[in-house]
């Protein structure tokens, strides 16, 4: 079940939000009701999740009973490593199989299945146990409490990533106003409205072309990169926007996960706007425990490039996902070495200029199935030929083109901070302020026309899940 389907929205939301606010035990009904969601789309996986919330229970129960800092510090590894094993082997072993002893795997083998979100709630795990560890905060005494910080169905597929001891209070009490409502439902609507009529129409425009990569001339090559880079961007944005709003509307306050990202003048300041609670959970779980920058320069050079190249393994086991994180930690390594010293007296416009094309190429080598491809795409946007100009015919029609113009202006703060001057949209992920009950209704319907006009083309009958949800 996606967010953008018929039946979350006309069945689903309905009754989970009916049901928050008349029925008693209101962390229990929505347990219940995450493990349901999740039970639609992955049937019998959902006892994976399950066996990880109770373990990390238990095991979270033992770390904070324990004093001794030796045996605290041996529960936390075994703890940790409980949550890994089953990722490794879900999203890693036929990969590291295949390439260790390709002999080993025929060839109508194919990987295990892989449970939907199991990235994410494998962090969040590790997460509880880590902040019980370090004393930020004490062990969660319901199983029920611990149960809704993994299971909690608006963020268990794709995040925004949670740590626990930022959600801990929430999660015993909470309060929803009437703002809060409001707040989430503009929000929610605002990312369906990414989603569906942003990030799909980008998407039927570089799906077709990054089908056939080895065949793109230059201006294929090109609209496939800069199209593909502005659907991953509404399409994930877009359902951190929904599960944002989808936990304002519940009481719970997620952390804002995107920053308009693509106005960055750095690579090192792209991952500070995108995809916020990867980039934070990296930095507080890997990157400072490594030594973050406390040691030599080269030290830390090779702790930004092993988080890097993990954040790449992360995302999926492929080579090409290995070669994006390898790449933008070497981007960043670089810009510390002193390419940002470089970059900083040239003017803005160069800057923009560099940081969006190292991240275009980037998302080339994260869209593309193998080496090969990315490799071909990359040599076809520097190695002109002269394509025909039927190829903008083909690619683009009146709802391409509108979705493209949305996405350009909407890829900046520009428009957005100065519409919510007259009205109250949460675009950004912040409270309103100084809003008037003009500027609030204003906004909420402004919502509503881009949640029927989102509504018109789900019921259409496209179906397109979220790229992050295969992560």
């Amino acid at each position: 079940m996606v967010f953008s389907s018929v039946e979350f929205l006309f069945l689903f939301l309905p009754i989970f939000l009916f049901a928050q606010s008349l029925l008693p035990y209101r962390n229990l009904v929505f347990a219940v009701f995450s493990v349901f969601f999740y039970f639609v789309g992955e049937g019998w996986y959902t006892a994976i999740v399950l066996i990880s919330a109770t373990a990390n229970y238990g095991f979270g129960r033992l770390i904070d009973r324990q004093n001794h800092p030796g045996a605290r510090k041996w529960m936390l590894a075994l703890g940790i490593t409980t949550n890994i094993l089953p990722l490794l082997y879900y999203k890693y072993a036929w990969f590291l199989l295949k390439t260790a002893a390709p002999g080993m795997i025929g060839s109508e083998s194919t990987a295990p299945h892989l449970p939907l979100g199991i990235s994410f709630f494998t962090f969040h795990a590790i997460s509880y146990l880590t902040d019980i560890y370090r004393r930020d905060a004490r062990a969660e005494r319901s199983f029920t409490n611990l149960a809704l910080y993994i299971l909690m169905f608006p963020q268990l597929i794709a995040g925004p990533i949670l740590r626990f001891h930022t959600i801990a209070g929430q999660l015993r009490r909470r309060v929803i106003s009437l703002r809060h409502l409001y707040f989430g439902f503009t929000l929610f609507c605002f990312g369906i409205g990414q989603k569906t009529l942003i990030a799909d129409p980008m998407a039927a425009i570089a799906d077709p072309l990054f089908a056939r990569t080895l065949e793109l001339n230059s201006l294929e090559a090109w609209i496939a990169s800069i199209t593909y880079t502005l659907q991953i961007y509404f399409d994930f944005s877009g359902y951190s926007n929904m599960a944002i709003g989808l936990g304002w509307m519940t009481g719970f306050h997620f952390p804002k996960n995107f920053n308009f990202p693509y106005i960055s003048t750095s690579i090192t300041e792209f991952w500070r706007r995108w995809h916020m609670s990867l980039s934070q959970w990296f930095r507080d779980y890997l990157y400072i425990p490594l030594g973050g920058n406390r040691g030599s320069k080269l030290k830390t050079y090779r702790n930004l490039f092993i988080v890097f190249l993990l954040c790449g393994f992360w995302h999926g086991a492929s080579w090409t996902f290995v070669v994006w994180g390898a790449y933008h930690g070497a981007l960043l390594v670089a810009e510390r070495i002193g390419l940002d010293k470089w970059l900083t007296p040239t003017p803005k416009l160069m800057q923009h200029g560099y940081a969006l094309l190292a991240i275009v190429i980037g998302w080339v080598i994260f869209r593309a199935t193998t080496l090969q491809e990315a490799g071909a795409v990359i040599r076809s946007l520097f190695v002109w030929n002269a394509p025909s100009i039927d190829i903008l015919w083909q690619a683009f029609n009146a709802e391409r083109i509108l979705a493209a113009v949305l996405a350009l202006t909407f890829v900046s703060p520009i428009l957005i901070q100065r519409v919510r001057r007259l009205i109250a949209i949460p675009m950004v992920g912040d409270w309103p302020r100084h809003a008037s009950m003009t500027s609030y209704v204003l906004g909420g319907g402004l919502a509503l026309v881009t949640l029927l006009l989102a509504t018109v083309k789900i019921m259409g009958g496209a179906y397109s899940p979220f790229i992050y949800f295969r992560f």
